[in-house]
C-alpha cells in the first residue's frame, strides 16, 4: 500500500478547549492534560471533571516525588473513563506495573523517537509510541516499516522546541521588570524564529509558532493521529480534521529536510 493512497482517521486529540468535546467526527480519541502533571498547556483538568468515556489522561510533566504520590493517588482512583495513559517519564511505567493496572501506555516523549531500534525497544513495554517531528519523510516511512506495533504519527501540532522545570518566563519578566504573562511569544534573532512560550509552575514549554502539518501522510501501521490544537479555535481545528483545507499558519516542519547539516571543511 503506498503511504499516501488514503487519509488515516484515528484520531488523538488534546482537549486544550472545552468546546472541542462537541465536534462531530468520527473515531476522535480525546486527550486530557491532567492537573498538577503537565505542562505547556493553559487549560488541564482535574480527574473528577473529565466528562467523558474513554478518555486518554496526558502526563507530560518531569515527575518529582510529589507528582509521583499524586500520580499514584489518581491511579488508584480511576474508572472505567480512562482507557489509557500518554506521558513522557519513562517512570510512569514503573508505576502503573507496581499497580498493576491494565491501561494503554502510549509513550510521547517527541526528540527521543527518531530510529525503529529505539522505538521497538519502548514498544516491549508499552502499546505505542509518538514519533519524532524531527525526522523526514523517509525515515518516518522505515520506522513505520519496521516498527512491531501500530504507532501514533504527528498529524497536526504545534511541535515543543524545548521543556525546562525552570519557570523562564517569570525569569526572564523578572530580569527586565516586564508585564507578568504565563503565555509570551519569543523571538529568535539569529535564526529569526517565533516561539510560544507557556509555563506554569512545573515548568515552561516552548513551541515552534508554525503548526505542523502532516496530514497527508498516511501508512498502515499507525495507529492514532496526534493533534496538539493549542491556540486553534473550534472552527479551525474543524478545518484541520477535515484533511483538505490549507492553513497559513501551518508548515511540514523537517519532513522533508533533514535536521543536521554538514559543516564546510576550512
Amino acid at each position: 500500500m503506498s503511504v499516501e493512497e488514503k487519509m488515516t482517521s484515528n484520531f488523538l486529540l488534546v482537549v486544550t478547549e472545552e468546546a472541542f468535546l462537541d465536534l462531530k467526527v468520527k473515531n476522535i480519541n480525546f486527550l486530557f492534560p491532567i492537573k498538577g502533571l503537565s505542562v505547556g498547556f493553559l487549560k488541564t483538568f482535574a480527574i473528577e471533571d473529565i466528562p467523558i468515556d474513554g478518555a486518554y489522561l496526558y502526563i507530560n510533566r518531569i515527575l518529582d516525588t510529589e507528582a509521583i504520590c499524586i500520580l499514584k493517588e489518581i491511579l488508584t482512583k480511576l474508572d472505567e473513563k480512562t482507557i489509557g495513559l500518554c506521558f513522557t517519564d519513562l517512570g510512569v511505567l514503573q508505576i502503573v506495573k507496581g499497580l498493576g493496572l491494565s491501561l494503554k501506555l502510549i509513550y510521547m516523549q517527541n526528540h527521543n523517537a527518531t530510529n525503529v531500534d529505539s522505538i521497538n525497544y519502548y514498544l516491549d513495554d508499552v502499546d505505542s509510541v509518538l514519533v519524532s517531528t524531527d525526522i523526514t519523510k523517509e525515515e518516518m516511512i522505515s520506522i513505520l516499516d519496521g516498527a512491531k506495533k501500530p504507532l501514533v504519527i504527528p498529524y497536526f501540532m504545534l511541535a515543543d522546541a524545548m521543556y525546562s522545570r525552570r519557570t523562564l518566563l517569570t525569569n526572564f519578566q523578572e530580569e527586565f521588570a516586564l508585564e507578568k504573562k504565563s503565555i509570551e511569544t519569543l523571538h529568535e534573532n539569529m535564526a529569526g524564529l517565533d516561539f510560544l512560550g507557556i509555563e506554569n509552575e512545573y515548568g515552561t514549554v516552548l513551541y515552534a509558532k508554525k503548526y505542523i502539518d502532516y496530514r497527508f501522510f498516511t501508512h498502515p501501521n499507525i495507529a492514532y493521529s496526534f493533534i496538539n490544537p493549542l491556540g486553534l479555535d473550534k472552527k479551525n481545528l474543524e478545518k484541520v480534521l477535515d484533511g483538505k483545507s490549507a492553513l497559513e499558519i501551518s508548515n511540514t516542519g523537517f519532513l522533508y529536510q533533514k535536521t543536521y547539516y554538514r559543516l564546510k571543511e576550512e
